[in-house]
């Protein structure tokens, strides 16, 4: 008997809690990496995932918040955790789709959405707009503080 493998996606908005201190639900965002390891979860991201982490601590370095060490420690900590990048064919085509429905001003938060739909798995995100946009017809779509 073949096992399933258990795949969550995150977005960069969990992914950066796990590196950096003082966010607001990093013990949610590191419970769900500890849970991900010790139950065999799968943490998967489409390419989209290492873009944002990169442009969020090159945010906090440009604005004086981190320095360049402290900002290459959570670029080493990040790619530690080993979350798979995948890229699932019709995921941009899917993400526009969903976009245009929740009426999203961009299509970053449909791609995750989109990825995870595709891929039949849950996904993970602090950001709260674009859950309370989605909640209702995307229950795959799962909000980090209600992480338990």
């Amino acid at each position: 008997m073949v096992e399933r493998v258990i795949e969550r996606v995150i977005d960069a908005s969990v992914a950066i809690k796990w590196v950096v201190k003082g966010e607001p639900f990093r013990d949610k965002a590191r419970q769900l990496l500890y849970d991900a390891r010790s139950q065999h979860i799968v943490l998967i991201g489409p390419p989209l995932l290492e873009y944002e982490v990169e442009s969020v601590l090159q945010r906090r370095l440009r604005s004086g918040l981190a320095s360049i060490s402290a900002v290459n420690a959570s670029l080493d900590a990040f790619y530690a955790v080993g979350v798979q990048i995948v890229s699932e064919p019709g995921m941009v085509l899917h993400a526009r789709d969903i976009a245009r429905k929740y009426e999203q001003a961009s299509i970053y938060d449909s791609i995750y959405a989109a990825f995870a739909e595709l891929r039949g798995c849950e996904f993970w995100t602090a950001d709260r707009m674009f859950y309370e946009a989605v909640k209702t017809g995307l229950s795959f779509v799962k909000y980090l503080p209600q992480y338990a």
